[in-house]
């Protein structure tokens, strides 16, 4: 955001808010999520030696090469990657009710439903490398279509590119005193903390348990999952 001519050139600080103000159990979902993603894409990724199942523009560059180059194994990975993440966005959206900022039943089972689909990764993926992925991609597409959906874009759990962009635009404003969101730059590094910590554990585990690893993705999902199912239920007992 550009700052209001009247406080250009005077060196006063105004700072502005990118997004609004949420509840703090969005918190949780920041700092756990993330991992999620970072882990399972750091087995896809040790798996085929690809552009994971997260990182939607490279892996559409992939489709790119594929056409380009005429190498239809790899258009085919990197059309079914996409599809089945764009996918799992919509089914999120479709089965998703409830109203923004309210961890709702239908959310909590959309979390649990990462962590399943996760599970069941793990065990494809020692039979069949890249069905496995597939199934990871469907996964992290549900969890990104929910995370979005329920905090009105403020929170994406599965790539990085537009915190990082957050970040570098706070670090240039704040050269000139600029407006910089403090909450939004708050939550782009405990969010990039997170995967990046999540691929960290996602190669150690990789390196001791294969596609196995995924289980523990699939763990944490489900850790979330009851925390989000334990936030519907307080708010519905404090309802009644």
């Amino acid at each position: 955001m550009l700052p209001d001519a009247h406080m250009i050139g005077t060196g006063l600080k105004h700072e502005t808010s990118m997004i609004p103000s949420f509840p703090r159990w969005v918190w949780a979902w920041a700092a756990l999520l993330p991992a999620v993603a970072g882990s399972t894409n750091a087995v896809a990724l040790l798996t085929l030696r690809h552009s994971g199942v997260t990182h939607l523009t490279g892996i559409s560059t992939e489709a790119g090469i594929g056409i380009g180059a005429g190498d239809t194994g790899l258009l085919l990975h990197a059309t079914a990657i996409i599809g089945l993440f764009t996918f799992g966005c919509a089914l999120s959206s479709a089965l998703a009710r409830g109203p923004r900022w309210i961890p709702s039943a239908s959310i909590a089972a959309l979390i649990l439903t990462v962590a399943i689909l996760l599970a069941i990764a793990s065990r494809v993926i020692e039979l069949a490398p890249a069905s496995g992925l597939m199934v990871c991609a469907l996964a992290l597409g549900v969890q990104n279509g929910t995370t979005s959906l329920t905090t009105g874009a403020v929170l994406r759990t599965s790539h990085l590119t537009g915190m990082f962009t957050d970040i570098g635009i706070a670090l240039g404003q704040r050269t000139w005193a600029g407006p910089v969101d403090s909450r939004r730059v708050a939550v782009c590094a405990l969010v990039i903390s997170s995967f990046v910590l999540g691929a960290v554990a996602g190669a150690v585990m990789y390196e001791r348990w294969e596609g196995n690893a995924l289980l523990g993705s699939a763990a944490l999902a489900a850790v979330v999952a009851v925390l989000s199912a334990s936030l519907c239920l307080r708010k519905r007992l404090s309802e009644s």
